[in-house]
């Protein structure tokens, strides 16, 4: 899984993070379904489950990239300025690195087994 299961850039381990969550997710579903206490049907949830978290990473990383990448002097000031802003503003500072490690996505408290 991780970065060889996404088709998004690399950077910021995304992938990986991405990754980990979709086993533990599919772990958590297939656990269920081998003990017996849902049916096989429920793993057809997964892809539901988990695709809008891959749309997000995908936006994500889309994002970072184009940042990362600018190349006009008056864009990467912009840039720079706004992320400066995150040194200053703790609340802002958690979003992002809440988005970055992929723990900010809503469907980590859609857990099979913990809803």
């Amino acid at each position: 899984m991780g970065d060889a299961a996404h088709v998004h850039s690399p950077a910021g381990g995304q992938g990986m993070n991405t990754g980990l969550v979709d086993a533990v997710f599919l772990g958590r579903s297939l656990a269920s379904v081998v003990r017996g206490e849902r049916p096989e049907s429920a793993l057809d949830a997964y892809e539901q489950m988990r695709r809008p978290a891959a749309a997000q990473v995908l936006q994500l990383a889309g994002m970072l990239t184009r940042i990362a990448t600018m190349r006009s002097a008056s864009q990467r000031a912009v840039r720079n300025a706004v992320l400066s802003l995150f040194r200053v503003l703790p609340p802002a500072r958690r979003k992002l690195l809440m988005n970055l490690s992929g723990l900010g996505r809503k469907s980590l408290a859609v857990v099979p087994g913990r809803v």
